[in-house]
């Protein structure tokens, strides 16, 4: 792996650190490779519960890397297709399908795919100078990664539009007001540690549930409400047959909190 990326598990939280600070973390497939390389790891890991992601440096992402951006330019629609978008739709949705919970802890701008990368997360913590930024239609392009699928979901579909059409930003404090981002940190300095405070939090839960629940929650965007009854059920029956469900009633009963 090289220094541009950066990794380590503390208190059974994989953590992805982008580590390209002087493209503002700005992205390109090679690096995205490597970056899926590590969610894969990290899924198939049983020491790992949850996966943060971040960046060094000011940003969290700027997006499409500068450079590769002229680059793109020159291809054809199928290289752009195959080359291009195999890598960054593809961590977007490896990041949305992973079984575990992931959190974006979200350091300045996450701008275009970095953008996306944030929102393909099921949770965001920000800073006030934290800002999403969907700037796609300013470079006379359109989000393919997902947002137009996932925006409208997450904020109502007139903030989507605003955020993709008139590709506003949107900072931190109106992040946590409208959906779009969980937690705001007190202040900058602290964003790190307290992203860190989430992710291990979600750490101390039932693996075995909260994976149940993540599948759960991706499928009640897409199916029907019946379909749901009857798959929730299905896991139900299995969780409650499970070893968390009865090491959570004994440290009931026991008057403590229950280790998974």
């Amino acid at each position: 792996m090289s220094q541009e990326l950066q990794t380590c598990i503390v208190d059974r939280v994989g953590q992805i650190i982008f580590n390209r600070p002087e493209t503002r973390n700005g992205l390109v497939p090679q690096f995205i490779g490597q970056v899926m390389e590590v969610i894969k790891a990290y899924d198939a890991d049983p020491g790992v519960r949850v996966i943060t992601f971040t960046g060094n440096g000011p940003d969290f992402s700027s997006g499409g890397d500068k450079a590769f951006l002229r680059e793109v330019q020159k291809m054809t629609p199928d290289e752009v297709q195959k080359n291009v978008y195999g890598f960054f739709q593809g961590v977007v949705r490896m990041i949305k399908l992973c079984s575990k919970p992931t959190v974006a802890i979200v350091n300045g701008a996450a701008v275009g795919t970095g953008c996306d990368i944030a929102l393909a997360t099921d949770f965001r913590v920000v800073s006030k100078k934290s800002f999403f930024h969907e700037n796609w239609t300013a470079i006379g392009c359109i989000p393919p990664l997902g947002a137009m699928y996932l925006l409208p979901r997450l904020i109502g579909m007139e903030r989507a539009a605003n955020m993709i059409m008139r590709a506003q930003r949107v900072y931190g404090e109106e992040a946590v007001r409208i959906g779009l981002a969980t937690h705001l940190a007190q202040d900058e300095v602290k964003l790190l540690d307290e992203g860190q405070a989430f992710a291990k939090d979600l750490a101390c839960r039932s693996a075995d549930a909260l994976r149940a629940a993540k599948v759960a929650l991706r499928r009640s965007m897409e199916g029907t409400l019946a379909g749901e009854w009857e798959f929730n059920l299905l896991q139900q029956g299995r969780l409650l047959a499970g070893p968390d469900y009865a090491a959570a009633i004994d440290a009931i009963e026991a008057k403590r909190t229950p280790t998974y």
